[in-house]
């Protein structure tokens, strides 16, 4: 040890350093332990030197403790240790630094102290200019550790506050200045100036700056506003409202500023306002108003556009200037207009006076002529611009000249040929769609002659030379007549005038066959013949001839002319009962007509053939079949025609379909059919009479299939994308698929024409549906044109093609990149690239421009994707600008079109720009600092630029010239210790790197030297001022906090969203900076900020967070969506979209509306206009119809939200063709009546002409079952079905429906644009059919001669099932028994007796409807069954005295146990059986039959049948008959056998006797209970009244005497119910009874009992009320309470709840049948029956609801009504 540890002493934060020295070899290691167990860790404070001595830079109380060195070697180690002492002085660590606050917040100073733990020490804070310390007070007081804390200051706190410590350790004082700063005041002495012209709309204003605060104005910011003429003349304004700012970044240094391109006749005020580090100040007083002149409006009216509204008119729209153009008030518009090209023609003006008019109707212009219209606004300064002219061509007219030099030649009898000059092309007023050829003929109408047309056609013009003279040939004309031709030339509007008529006449010709020839006079020797002149002569009629001979004999033909007045001639001479053939013709001078044939025989005068018979079919094809027939006699004349007539399903009625000459056919070739169609056929034959019947109709057959008969018509495609088109047609109707329909197959392909062929093969799609009138074909190529053919199929196979559509798709944006794409680097910030064309099956459309699109590589996720744009399509090259140096880009390329951006270019090409001097390094720190040290670190730049070789560091003292230090570093070094500096000073230290190229730029940054670094002060709140809020940006500033001593490197700043999370901000803010401002926000919506400082310790607290301030409202940021257009008429159309939620307009939802832009569309469109075409307010609008377009055009329409901040985005634009649109209207009138059981005729009439919007191609049937009498089968369900019918049909029949079904039927009219809304449904049913045959014929329980059938209802029932017919016969006929039954039944099962045994039935069942239908049919043979019973055997008969006893043997039980047997007995004489029992015990062997089931004196034969479930066995037959005993024995031999007790006078007499004693007991048990409880209740009732006041005595006494002498306390009527007070007044007090009608009445007197008369029980109760429910009683009994009922007597209890065990009541109430009965007789008075009566007691009786009360007298004989004297 050369040099042991000493121990040292030391103040903080000074340097300290412990020796240890030692002296060895080789060189000892050293090794530092603090307090023996904790190894010295070497750091930037402590340090071991190569001396091995230990240095502690900036030591702390925390340094003291024991040292120990170790040094050792491999010869061995010493050691040494030494104490270090701190001494700690009294010293300020953190003074005090200069503050500036805000006013009204809270300033504090620091003033930290350290000290030695045993030194007490004061602190004292001193403000300038004052001699005594500050003290505490509400507003301004020391902390514990010595801050200052000063509390809303104010402008009296400015100045320099000192700490002063005192202590016996040291003294010590540091200052520090407070200075507030505020808002800047408004600047004062705001004026206006107008310039002179021609600056009559620039502004001069000046101000006067008012006091900044005590922070430098940094800028002045200039607002203005509108002034309205009425805040002239009305209140004062309020002036926070309408302020808008004009300029927001005017210099500090300026006094005033100049205004331009302001709105003329504007009225305008300013205002000034004043910006400082704490925001913006308050503004200024309003300047002078300074009202600026009017001029003519600077630009032209938006959104005009125009339209030919007819051949002579255009229409034209526009909406006004916009506002900051049109410089005063509107007043009109002049609208100018001239031919197109003729630029040297004067303009034609329009005045337009009323300023709110938005559209004109130009007249009286030329037809089809292009025009040049222009609009402008005028105000009181003159005509503003003009629009940029508008190209509108007026319709096509009518031609106004007739085509001339017509000239007109017969050619021959039919046709003739026409010549003519073209009309002069400038009268044709249109396109030359051709000509048309009339020929008229005159006719009498209304007695006058008109010209009426008989034959037209068309010819088109000529495409070699079009005014060259032309010449056709019209034919079909009428031989040998005269003609008048005219021809006119027509356009698409209509036709033109016609020429001069010019007369022609066809040539002669010879004449038609004559007509009605007949025979009259036929006689053997003559026969005169008639006839009438052809119907067609074709010419001057010469004359006839006729020729006859002997049939077949040609040598006897004789011939004669006659002239031709004669219709008739008389042929004599002719031979008796021979036939003869007749020829007669007719003449004209050009040769003989076509001859009439016709046969007779002389001497029998014709008569009608008589019909053919025997039709048959043979050689059925699709149209024509062979019928083979007999012919009938044929009326002694030769068969002139055969007519063959059709019958077919869906027609019922007879059609004649041919008409055949051939008088001796017997096969005939019928053609004319339709394929696959259900025929019956029948013929008549004609002769010279007439027609005879018609045959006997064929059997149906129908004909084969063929293929369909057309392709579809009208096949129509439209585009309705860039990779659909809708293909629309008319589809077949059911006639016309000639088979069973398949579908339609839809063949298409590109017309790609290439070298002049087509290259592209057809793709094809198939529809199944037949009835469907529109397919969509997806996935096509876009902007290609397609040609689409279709073709009907059915199972035979498919049509003709339809004619050929063509069709391009919409434009898209292109599906592939340019090639061949190239990059070049030129520098290190540009690059080269080039492109070629993009493949044209990929452009899908016309390619406006390109965009080029890189990138940087080196950090994908940060580097932004940019791109630059080419607008046009011939440039294939650019520069590529403003690059990263020395970085890899990728490039990449791309075409679009007007809809949008197509795909990039694959694979993105890599290019790498030059290398360059790098930028400055970054995140430049100084993690550790002490008084005398500083080690500085830093980043590679951010922008490296190339290949860092190598970084230099230089520093110097802050403010001085002299460079301290400098040094260079390899690139892997990035740190550095700076030491001896100087205490408590600024440096500043620069960095710079170097790549090849050189030093690059320059990192500058400062640090402070000092042990008492700390993290910075957070900033003071964040202020923001009004006008530095906009819809989408915020500025706020803020005031810097103290930086710890340690300079700041950066603000973090954060933010949150409608009270939100708060959400850091990427940038980091230059610490210089004192604002910042928001980007990127979204509209209307409340934000805070707040703000964090970062110095190299770390970052400091969020400050508090701002204000809650709202950004403006802006124009909507999100487009519509579900944009549809529809076509509505012909030339409107309906444009519908999903409205925005009122959350999306941005805060400015009160001025929202949608802009409807729209344009027609050529094969290059431009872009879409921006100019509004249709503006609609509100936003819940969400449809608009656009009217008055032109017809037959493709439209595109896009929708765009906007509101009083501007348009939002527009949608992808929708197109449209405008020509078609579905009907709006259902066929009207629709009627269905059923005309049979499978027919329902509907008739209608068509939509009306408003709605149809175009030609209606037809109609679709749709009917749907909606009740059917049969059940569908589980899991289905009823289809609706369709038939499609021509668009001429107004009625139409379907067949083929189910009999006696509901359906539910609707029509709907369909045109090219698509299917029309279906009218109201209508119901009908089928009438009724005969039904199918009932199902599942079954039998069973069949024995040997009966059975019973049973079976189930038809499938098919077709109506009301009326009831069954069941028939049966023998299968094989007998002699004996065979017969026919026939039996109706209503039900499903017939039990059927008297059966032969063992013989076969063939049963039928037909249900009956209106008709009975189709038979099923079984056979059942009686007797035993499959799987029946072994017949019993060994059957044995004994006779006892009362019956027969049988006994058998039984034998195998066939399939099944035996069930039971059957019992069957004949009488000898007999043939048939009878069952005498059916046992179903099961097995037995025993059986007895007694005698009174036969028949007395008898001989029977038996026999036993054994039976199972599957049927009966074969009887066994007894072997012997039995003879029953005589009808006398039967009697009386049986009875003597009997005891008395079994004798029935015994019975009959005991059951008697019986009856007498039950009934007389319960008389007597009636009578002496119903006299008890009388006596008890008189007893009661006398207690009672002793009690009562005078006037209830009174009362009751007269109640007494009237029930002795027999008058009742009411009127007892002739019904049996009482008038009023029925339920008495004993025990009931009343205070308003009403009157009672006394009626007094006498017993009557009692009768005997054979006196009185019996009845039936109908007699004897007619005194009872045929309406019970007609009572008058007061009270009801189940009114009574029963409190009440237990104060009335017992005659009223009785009353109320008659006693149903009562003697009385047994037979007034039990029998309810009986009472019915009484109901049903007149009521009689004085019928009675009578009893005994207890003393003062009453007889109660209840009948049918109602109660009767009668008193009597003691023993009376009271009448009972309908009490049978009986009792």
């Amino acid at each position: 040890m050369e040099q042991p540890p000493q121990n040292v002493t030391a103040l903080d934060g000074k340097d300290a350093t412990i020796s240890c020295r030692a002296v060895g070899a080789p060189n000892p290691n050293i090794t530092w332990i603090y307090n023996e167990t904790q190894l010295v860790e070497i750091s930037s404070r402590v340090q071991i030197l190569e001396s091995g001595d230990l240095l502690i830079s900036n030591i702390r109380s925390s340094d003291a403790g024991l040292y120990i060195c170790v040094r050792a070697n491999e010869a061995g180690s010493v050691k040494g240790e030494a104490l270090l002492s701190v001494l700690v002085r009294t010293q300020i660590i953190q003074p005090p630094v200069d503050t500036t606050v805000l006013l009204g917040l809270t300033a504090t100073l620091q003033c930290k102290v350290s000290s030695d733990p045993s030194v007490p020490y004061n602190i004292d804070w001193y403000r300038e200019g004052q001699m005594a310390p500050i003290s505490n007070s509400q507003r301004i007081g020391v902390q514990a550790d010595g801050q200052l804390e000063i509390q809303a200051v104010r402008a009296s706190d400015v100045g320099s506050y000192a700490c002063v410590v005192t202590s016996p350790g040291g003294n010590e004082t540091r200052s520090a200045r407070l200075s507030v700063i505020e808002l800047p005041f408004p600047p004062s002495n705001v004026k206006v100036e107008r310039l002179a012209e021609p600056q009559q709309r620039s502004i001069n204003v000046s101000w006067t700056p008012g006091f900044d605060g005590n922070s430098p104005i940094a800028k002045f910011i200039i607002q203005r506003r509108e002034v309205n003429k009425v805040e002239f003349v009305g209140p004062v304004p309020d002036l926070m409202l309408n302020w808008v700012t004009e300029l927001s970044n005017v210099s500090a240094d300026h006094r005033w500023v100049l205004l331009e391109n302001l709105k003329a006749a504007t009225n305008y005020q300013f205002r000034v306002s004043a910006f400082n580090s704490v925001g913006e100040g308050s503004p200024s007083e309003p300047s002078n108003v300074v009202e600026l002149p009017q001029e003519a409006p600077s630009g032209p009216p938006v959104g005009f556009v125009g339209s030919a509204r007819s051949m002579s008119e255009i229409i034209t729209q526009w909406q006004a200037p916009l506002e900051e153009h049109r410089n005063g008030e509107i007043l009109g518009y002049i609208l100018r207009y001239r031919l197109f090209g003729y630029n040297n023609v004067p303009w034609s003006y329009q005045n337009i006076t009323n300023e709110q008019q938005r559209n004109w109707l130009i007249k009286e212009l030329i037809t089809w002529k292009d025009y040049i219209v222009q609009i402008a606004a005028y105000n009181k300064m003159g005509v503003g611009v003009y629009t940029e002219g508008a190209k509108i061509k007026t319709k096509e007219g009518i031609p106004e000249a007739p085509p001339t030099n017509v000239r007109v030649v017969a050619l021959n009898s039919t046709a003739v040929q026409i010549s003519w000059t073209p009309p002069n092309p400038q009268q044709i007023n249109g396109i030359n769609q051709g000509y048309k050829i009339q020929a008229w003929q005159q006719r009498l109408i209304d007695g006058e002659p008109k010209d009426v047309e008989k034959r037209m056609i068309t010819v088109p013009p000529s495409l070699i030379d079009p005014l060259a003279e032309q010449t056709t040939i019209l034919n079909g004309l009428d031989k040998f007549a005269e003609y008048n031709i005219s021809v006119l030339c027509f356009t698409d509007p209509g036709d033109g005038v016609a020429s001069q008529l010019v007369p022609v006449k066809t040539n002669e010709d010879v004449p038609d066959e004559i007509t009605a020839l007949h025979f009259d006079d036929v006689s053997d020797r003559s026969v005169t013949v008639l006839w009438a002149p052809p119907r067609h002569v074709n010419g001057l009629l010469t004359g006839y001839t006729v020729r006859y001979q002997v049939r077949d004999r040609p040598e006897t033909m004789k011939s004669i002319n006659l002239t031709a007045e004669d219709t008739q001639l008389t042929v004599n001479q002719l031979q008796a009962t021979t036939h003869y053939w007749f020829e007669i013709s007719a003449w004209t001078r050009v040769g003989s007509g076509i001859p009439k044939t016709a046969t007779i025989q002389s001497g029998v005068e014709p008569v009608l053939p008589h019909a053919p018979t025997n039709l048959a079919l043979s050689n059925i094809e699709a149209f024509s079949v062979v019928l083979q027939f007999t012919p009938g006699f044929d009326g002694n004349s030769s068969i002139t025609k055969w007519k063959v007539e059709a019958q077919t399903a869906r027609n019922m009625t007879w059609f004649t379909i041919c008409e055949i000459s051939d008088p001796d056919a017997e096969t005939l070739t019928v053609t004319g059919l339709m394929p696959f169609t259900q025929y019956r056929l029948r013929l008549s034959a004609t002769n010279v009479v007439g027609s005879s019947r018609p045959s006997e109709a064929t059997k149906d057959f129908q004909t084969i299939q063929a293929r369909p008969m057309h392709a579809p018509f009208n096949v129509t495609v439209r585009a309705m994308s860039a990779q659909q088109l809708r293909v629309r047609w008319i589809p077949l109707q059911q006639t016309e698929w000639f088979g069973n329909p398949r579908g339609y197959n839809i063949s298409y392909r590109q017309l790609e024409r290439i070298a002049g062929a087509i290259k592209s093969s057809p793709r094809s799609v198939f529809i199944d549906d037949h009835t469907a009138n529109s397919h969509v074909l997806e996935s096509l190529e876009e902007w290609t044109v397609y040609e689409v053919l279709m073709f009907a199929c059915n199972d035979v196979g498919c049509s003709r093609a339809s004619n050929p559509a063509e069709e391009r798709t919409r434009e898209a944006t292109p599906s592939y990149g340019p090639l061949d794409v190239q990059a070049n680097a030129t520098s290190s910030t540009t690059v080269v690239v080039r492109w070629g064309e993009v493949p044209r099956q990929h452009r899908n459309g016309q390619i406006d421009g390109f965009k080029v699109f890189y990138a940087a590589t080196d950090r994908p996720s940060a580097a932004p994707v940019l791109h630059k744009t080419i607008p046009n399509n011939s440039s294939f090259t650019t520069t590529l600008t403003e690059l990263k140096k020395y970085v890899v880009y990728h490039v990449q390329v791309l075409a679009y079109t007007r809809l949008g951006d197509g795909a990039l270019s694959t694979p993105p090409i890599r290019v790498q720009t030059f290398e360059d001097t790098p930028g400055a390094p970054s995140n430049v720190s100084f993690p550790d600092v002490t008084f005398s040290m500083a080690r500085i670190i830093w980043d590679v730049p951010e922008d490296p630029n190339g290949e860092i070789l190598a970084y230099q560091v230089t520093y110097t003292l802050n403010g001085s010239a002299n460079l301290n230090y400098s040094r260079e570093f390899p690139p892997s070094d990035r740190t550095f210790r700076a030491t001896n500096l100087l205490a408590e000073r600024y440096y500043s230290f620069s960095v710079t790197a170097q790549t090849r190229l050189g030093w690059g730029k320059t990192a500058t940054v400062l640090v402070y030297t000092t042990n008492n670094r700390d993290r910075p002060q957070a900033p003071s709140v964040p202020q923001v001022s009004r006008s530095q809020i906009q819809a989408h940006q915020i500025t706020f500033s803020w005031t810097p906090g103290r930086d710890g001593f340690a300079p700041l490197r950066y603000y973090t700043v954060q933010m949150r969203e409608n009270e939100g999370p708060w959400q850091p901000l990427p940038e980091r803010v230059d610490p210089s900076l004192s604002s910042y401002t928001a980007l990127g926000l979204r509209a209307h919506t409340t934000y805070q900020f707040r703000i964090q400082a970062t110095n190299d310790l770390g970052p400091s607290a969020f400050s508090r967070e701002s204000i809650v301030v709202r950004t403006l409202p802006a124009a909507p940021a999100v487009g519509v969506g579900g944009l549809k257009v529809v076509p509505i008429t012909t030339t409107s159309v309906r444009v519908q979209w999903n409205s925005l939620e009122t959350g999306m307009w941005n805060g400015d939802a009160a001025t929202g509306g949608y802009r409807i832009l729209y344009q027609q569309l050529s094969d290059f469109p431009t872009a879409l206009q921006s100019t509004p075409k249709t503006d609609v307010m509100g936003i819940n609008v969400n449809s608009v119809v656009l009217a008055d377009l032109q017809q037959d055009r493709n439209y595109e329409i896009v929708v765009l939200p906007f509101n009083s901040q501007g348009p939002g985005p527009a949608t992808p634009p929708a197109a449209v063709y405008v020509g078609e649109a579905v009907p709006t209207g259902e066929p009207r009138g629709v009627d269905a009546a059923p005309i049979s059981s499978t027919e329902v005729r509907l008739r209608w009439k068509p939509p009306k002409q408003s709605m149809q919007n175009g030609d209606i191609l037809g109609y679709k049937i749709f009917y749907l079952v909606t009740y059917s009498p049969q059940a569908l089968e589980v899991g289905r369900k009823w289809e609706e079905e369709i038939e499609v019918v021509s668009a001429t049909a107004t009625s139409h029949s379907l067949v083929f429906l189910d009999k006696y079904t509901e359906y539910r039927i609707q029509l709907l009219a369909f045109n090219p644009a698509g299917d029309g809304p279906r009218s109201a449904p209508v119901t009908v049913k089928t009438l009724q059919g005969v039904p199918s045959a009932p199902l599942n014929l079954r039998f069973s329980d069949i024995t040997m001669q009966s059975l019973e059938v049973t079976w189930d209802p038809p499938k098919f029932l077709n109506g009301e099932i009326l009831g069954y017919l069941v028939t049966y016969e023998t299968t094989e006929e007998n002699e004996k028994f065979s017969k026919q039954v026939k039996q109706k039944v209503s039900n499903t099962t017939l039990r059927v007796q008297n059966l032969e045994e063992e013989v076969t039935y063939t049963f039928t069942v037909r249900a009956q409807t209106i008709d009975y239908g189709p038979a099923v049919s079984e056979n059942v043979t009686t007797g035993p069954q499959d799987g029946s019973p072994v017949a019993p055997r060994d059957l044995i008969l004994s006779k006892t005295l009362s019956s027969v006893e049988m006994h058998w043997i039984n034998g195998p039980s066939g399939r099944g146990p035996i069930l039971g047997y059957l019992i069957e007995a004949k009488k000898r004489d007999d043939s048939r059986w009878t069952k005498i029992e059916q046992t179903k015990k099961g097995t037995m062997q025993d059986f007895t039959v007694s005698y009174h089931i036969l028949m007395p004196s008898t001989a029977y034969t038996f026999r036993v049948i054994a039976y199972n479930r599957y049927g009966i066995s074969f009887p066994v037959y007894s072997k012997d008959s039995i003879l029953t005993p005589s009808k006398l024995h039967l009697e009386y031999g049986y009875l003597q056998h009997k005891p008395f007790y079994r004798q029935t006078w015994f019975m009959v007499s005991l059951a008697a006797t019986s009856i007498v004693i039950i009934v007389m007991v319960i008389a007597v048990l009636c009578v002496k209970s119903k006299s008890y409880k009388y006596k008890q209740e008189a007893q009661k009732t006398l207690e009672e009244s002793m009690a009562m006041s005078i006037d209830e005595r009174q009362e009751l006494a007269l109640e007494l005497y009237r029930s002795r002498h027999g008058v009742g306390t009411g009127t007892l009527n002739s019904v049996g119910t009482l008038r009023s007070g029925t339920l008495g007044t004993l025990g009931r007090k009343s205070t308003n009874r009403p009157p009672t009608n006394l009626q007094l009445g006498k017993s009557p007197p009692r009768p005997s009992p054979a006196s009185v008369a019996y009845h039936s029980d109908e007699e004897s109760l007619k005194c009872y009320d045929e309406n019970p429910d007609d009572s008058s009683v007061t009270e009801k009994p189940s009114e009574v309470s029963s409190s009440e009922a237990s104060q009335h007597s017992e005659s009223e209890n009785e009353s109320v709840r008659s006693d149903p065990h009562s003697f009385v009541n047994h037979y007034a109430n039990v029998n309810d049948s009986l009472r019915q009965s009484w109901k049903k007789t007149k009521p009689v008075r004085n019928y009675s029956s009578y009893t005994d009566s207890e003393p003062e007691g009453s007889a109660v009786m209840s009948l049918n609801g109602g109660q009767i009360i009668v008193n009597n007298m003691a023993r009376s004989r009271a009448p009972l009504p309908g009490f049978s004297s009986f009792v």
